[in-house]
């Protein structure tokens, strides 16, 4: 294969899957990610299990370190990366009243909303002001950003997403409840 066709297949991938709610394989035990470590007051941080949310990987591969430019027409983009990455896909559905736990993930995640309506919330907003992503839309979260996806329609979510992480990595920490939101 040649090099234009791989950079090719890598965006076409990409963007393809520009992905959601991040969170793909399976979930960490937070006993085993340090997370769940008493704080200096001896209070251990409360986390979020999935409920109702299934994530199916479609696909995982190394792609190293890469710096791509593709100029065609008038339409100019820069993918870049010093670090050894893996992307993964993965499609995922989500129940009525499901949702993804808090968490965040070790780099971007691009997400497309295939059918129903995300609303995703961050634990840094104090206000929990929530970010609604119908279908058709698209989102990304930032590596090391904590949050959580829910479905608060009556009707199934599915959702594509794409994450760019360390190669080897998974592609979702869970994390504490910040507190900033009632559930």
């Amino acid at each position: 294969m040649t090099h234009l066709k791989h950079l090719s297949m890598i965006l076409y991938a990409a963007s393809a899957a520009l992905v959601l709610v991040a969170c793909a394989d399976r979930p960490t035990d937070p006993s085993s990610s340090g997370n769940g470590v008493p704080d200096a007051n001896g209070v251990k941080p409360s986390f979020t299990p999935v409920s109702g949310f299934a994530s199916t990987l479609v696909g995982r591969g190394h792609l190293g370190t890469f710096h791509i430019q593709s100029k065609a027409d008038k339409y100019d983009v820069e993918l870049k990366s010093h670090d050894n990455t893996d992307i993964v896909v993965a499609n995922i559905v989500v129940a009525p009243g499901g949702h993804s736990g808090w968490h965040y993930h070790p780099g971007p995640v691009l997400v497309v909303v295939k059918t129903g309506t995300i609303t995703f919330y961050m634990g840094d907003d104090p206000s929990c002001s929530p970010q609604v992503h119908p279908v058709g839309t698209t989102f990304i979260e930032k590596g090391g950003m904590v949050g959580i996806a829910r479905n608060e329609t009556a009707g199934v979510d599915t959702v594509m997403a794409t994450f760019f992480v360390p190669a080897g990595s998974p592609t979702r920490i869970d994390a504490p409840a910040p507190g900033n939101c009632p559930f």
